[in-house]
């Protein structure tokens, strides 16, 4: 744990101000759902990252599609990527020519399609232009789990075989790390462990573990969706011969499912990739199944900047690529949050943000500090929404804000990545309604102000875990603010002794689509701006501490 806390100071040293107490411990409290006692819930969290420990998930509903770092420098010594098909030529030597994997159109493939044996010979079906290839490090530094090599007779090293090392406990996720000498063949969603029968006991020789590599594995329909990996063991003249042959490792994983909604690009896929990959420092190859390439092409900063090389689309991959390690599946802790315990080197959700923060180029570290003599007025981000729980006495909620001193900008997360992100960075305060756009939270410089307003239904709990804990471990202060039946646009739907007011509960019981329907799609939001003051009032408090 000191060591995301060291990482913190470093981040925030080119900084002016001072940084006593930047991830200072806090507390959550929350309006009781007694609609008699509902005033302004004004709840300050005060978690570190290290003690915020996973929770049960909390389904948040699919929305409308929201539209749109420094890593380690690497060596400048390269090598290239080999075939296998030139391996041997007449004269003894072998030759090398780069093969780069480009990025296809949409996938969709037959779960009854007829795959060929994989033990069949496979010819290279991508023809490689000689300046599209990314080369690979001659020594990179894959982080290794396993002990692959021991000193035998007279010093010598020899190979020593290890099993695929497979963890299907977690109620997210599968995930299996292979390491040695590792084939895979996208096409029929294979990948061999090759061993020899002289060091590898027969009784687990041929054994086989199959997962699909996406961390929503509680959502058995969904899951559906995805193509099954399967892992084998088997002995070297069981397996296809590679086609191309890597010298850094790769990791299999899926996009798709709730994709398309801005928190779940995030929560299901974006954070569970930067933890499993972030510790090869870019030497690490991505094989995507399911490929979404609109996903591909709106995040492809980040994924540049977590690997060196071209996406390979493993659904419709013909060749064999050999790999010294493939982990196929990402590790998912919790919503938005990593947790230094589970990760790899101890990484922590601070490193996340920070790492966001360098793939967009974003300047500021730290918000301004209010009572040092400046004129200079604090900036509060309104989140817009356009279509449900919309903030429909805007005009009025702005004359608020800016009387109290705030200077106003408000936005929406249907521009692009990159362009909304600065607007985020800009700002000191943000505030919206539970929704998907708040996720934009990570983009908000260190001790920034995330204000959540939960809407009528019993979400606060959800709003808490989505949302609350991970600012909280970006190093982020949080307020929540419960409305009351009275901010409600409910109250022109439904009378005011309707099951939606009295007992919220029994309709979330009956499954997120009809809570969904009535509380996050037919709900928009009338704040009281007499109610809601005192939350922008102690948003000031906290940017003066």
């Amino acid at each position: 744990m000191s060591s995301c806390f060291i990482f913190l100071l470093v981040y925030l040293s080119t900084s002016d101000y001072q940084f006593a107490n930047r991830l200072r411990s806090f507390s959550f409290s929350f309006a009781q759902d007694d609609k008699a006692a509902r005033e302004p819930s004004i709840a300050v969290a005060l978690q570190t990252p290290a003690q915020n420990q996973s929770k049960p998930p909390i389904q948040t509903q699919p929305e409308t599609p929201a539209q749109e770092q420094h890593v380690p420098s690497i060596p400048n010594t390269q090598e290239k990527e080999i075939t296998v098909e030139e391996f041997e030529p007449s004269n003894g030597t072998i030759e090398e020519r780069p093969v780069v994997q480009q990025i296809g159109p949409p996938i969709s493939v037959s779960h009854e399609e007829e795959v060929k044996p994989i033990q069949e010979q496979f010819q290279p079906s991508v023809q490689v232009s000689q300046n599209d290839f990314i080369s690979e490090q001659v020594q990179p530094s894959v982080p290794t789990t396993q002990k692959q090599e021991q000193l035998g007779v007279n010093g010598v090293k020899t190979k020593v075989f290890t099993k695929p090392s497979c963890d299907f406990s977690d109620f997210q996720f599968d995930l299996c790390d292979v390491e040695g000498d590792v084939h895979v063949h996208g096409r029929s969603s294979s990948v061999f462990l090759v061993t020899s029968l002289e060091n590898y006991n027969s009784d687990a020789n041929n054994e086989t573990w199959s997962l699909r590599p996406h961390p929503r594995k509680y959502a058995v329909e969904l899951m559906a969706e995805f193509r099954e990996v399967k892992i084998k063991v088997a002995d070297y003249a069981q397996v296809p011969k590679c086609d191309v042959v890597h010298n850094s490792a790769a990791i299999i994983f899926a996009t798709g499912g709730l994709n398309g909604n801005y928190f779940h690009d995030f929560s299901d896929v974006l954070v569970p990739l930067f933890i499993t990959s972030y510790q090869f420092k870019g030497e690490v190859h991505f094989l995507v199944s399911n490929m979404q390439v609109w996903f591909i092409l709106k995040y492809m900063g980040i994924l540049r900047k977590l690997s060196n090389y071209e996406v390979i689309d493993f659904d419709k991959e013909e060749q064999v690529h050999c790999y010294p390690r493939v982990i196929v599946g990402i590790s998912k802790h919790k919503d938005l949050s990593v947790e230094p315990s589970r990760a790899p080197n101890n990484i922590c959700t601070v490193e996340f943000s920070h790492f966001v923060k360098t793939v967009y180029s974003l300047e500021r570290n730290v918000t301004i500090e209010l009572g040092k003599q400046t004129a200079t007025k604090p900036r509060l981000l309104i989140m817009g929404r356009n279509q449900t729980r919309v903030l429909i006495n805007l005009e009025e909620i702005v004359q608020l804000i800016e009387v109290l001193g705030f200077e106003v900008a408000i936005g929406n997360d249907f521009m692009d990545v990159g362009t909304f992100a600065h607007l985020v960075n800009s700002v000191d305060v943000m505030m919206g309604v539970h929704g998907a756009g708040l996720t934009n939270f990570m983009f908000l410089p260190t001790n920034a102000v995330l204000i959540q307003i939960v809407p009528l239904g019993n979400y606060e709990r959800a709003s808490q875990y989505d949302f609350g804990e991970p600012a909280v471990d970006m190093g982020l202060k949080y307020l929540q603010y419960s409305i009351s039946e009275e901010e409600s646009t409910l109250t022109d739907l439904y009378p005011r002794d309707h099951v939606v007011f009295r007992d919220p509960e029994s309709i979330q019981r009956q499954g997120w689509k009809t809570a969904d329907g009535i509380y996050l799609k037919k709900q928009n939001v009338r704040l009281n701006i007499t109610r809601f003051r005192p939350i922008l009032e102690s948003a000031l408090d906290l940017l003066r501490h």
